[in-house]
């Protein structure tokens, strides 16, 4: 009696699982660096977004402020309006050394005047209702002096009427 053994089966399973297994493991490296070139990109999209929100930021406040101005432009402020308007009404003799309009129009004026003739000029200007437009509630001179020249230096304080 004669006894042979066919090995060709269980040798064909293990290289068949050999391969399989070789398979799974070379399909397992390939999606590992199918992850890490994806969760680079992430990364990289991520950073991208970041920065487009930073910009969007940016132009948001950029539109407010412009929508700000848009809402001013045009429209005369009280105290560009009130500056305007002593300007207007400063004699030409009159030598301006100081003109500041705080944010309620509050106006604070010095100035040199040649002469008590260009002083009373500068006055009647300011208190008169029709020179001033009505515009200037009250006027108080803070300072008033006369140098040896003959020129007085004044400092006025105007109060304009609230609209």
């Amino acid at each position: 009696m004669k006894i042979s053994i066919n090995l060709l089966p269980p040798v064909t399973v293990i290289l068949l699982l050999v391969f399989l297994t070789s398979l799974t493991l070379a399909l397992r490296i390939l999606q590992s660096n199918n992850i890490v070139l994806s969760q680079v990109k992430l990364t990289k999209a991520e950073e991208k977004v970041s920065g487009l929100k930073n910009t969007q930021a940016s132009l948001f406040l950029l539109k407010n402020r412009l929508t700000t101005i848009k809402e001013y432009f045009g429209v005369p402020s009280k105290q560009s309006s009130i500056y305007q308007l002593i300007e207007k009404l400063i004699p030409e003799s009159v030598i301006t050394n100081a003109i500041t309009v705080d944010k309620s129009g509050e106006v604070v004026f010095s100035a040199l005047i040649p002469d008590s003739v260009s002083l009373d000029l500068l006055i009647n200007s300011l208190t008169g209702k029709e020179s001033n437009e009505g515009k200037i509630e009250e006027i108080s001179i803070e300072s008033l002096n006369r140098g040896r020249d003959g020129a007085y230096r004044v400092g006025f304080k105007i109060k304009p009427k609230k609209q």
